[in-house]
């Protein structure tokens, strides 16, 4: 499990008001959603862009410690841009706790060739990019790994097929496709042109009498 930290501070108010002072300040405005309710509160905005990197494409636990010395484990739940300059504007953190399990949505992990790319000529069709998990904080996957190696044309790999993890489990439909091995379309033969084939039946026609000759 990646766990990476993250200092964030209580803000006095919310609104258009004090989220645009909080930007001018070089903070970005952010919610910590809890089973006690919902706290309004700010972070670095250079200290979240570096916490992303570090984050990358993988799931994660971040550790949150408040201004007041509390702490608390969450989740990035979801992170809205502005949609000229594509800075953050505003971040969504979910609290978990420790002790009790949590859903979360895992992104999914394509390792080896396919057989039916490598060997049939077919195509790899990843249709779920992320798997949703139910674990303890601390048993929280970075990547749900899918091998695809012996996939043949035709195949599939659904929820239920996902190989296990300790303390991990998948809900929600079993059925669910995650990645299917597309066998080649075949290239249907040209219709015939009717007039092209006219013209060589017409030739292949017998010549016409020649008119008797004059005694």
């Amino acid at each position: 499990m990646k766990q990476l930290k993250l200092n964030v501070k209580q803000r006095p108010g919310t609104g258009r008001g004090p989220a645009r002072r909080i930007r001018n300040a070089g903070q970005i405005p952010a919610i910590i959603y809890g089973s006690a309710g919902t706290n309004p509160v700010s972070v670095d905005s250079v200290e979240f862009r570096t916490l992303m990197r570090a984050k990358g494409s993988s799931a994660a636990i971040v550790e949150l410690t408040l201004d007041n010395g509390t702490k608390a484990l969450s989740l990035i739940k979801d992170f809205q841009r502005d949609a000229i300059s594509q800075k953050i504007v505003h971040i969504d953190l979910l609290q978990v706790l420790a002790d009790q399990e949590m859903t979360a949505d895992v992104p999914v992990h394509i390792t080896g060739e396919a057989h039916g790319v490598r060997l049939e000529g077919g195509t790899l069709d990843v249709v779920a990019y992320t798997v949703k998990v139910r674990c303890l904080p601390k048993n929280l996957p970075e990547f749900v790994t899918v091998d695809v190696t012996e996939l043949k044309n035709g195949e599939s790999i659904h929820i239920a097929d996902l190989k296990k993890i300790e303390g991990v489990s998948f809900p929600g439909d079993q059925k669910r496709t995650v990645v299917v091995c597309t066998a080649p379309e075949e290239e249907e033969a040209p219709a015939a042109d009717a007039t092209a084939a006219a013209a060589p039946a017409a030739k292949a026609a017998a010549p016409a009498a020649k008119p008797a000759a004059k005694k």
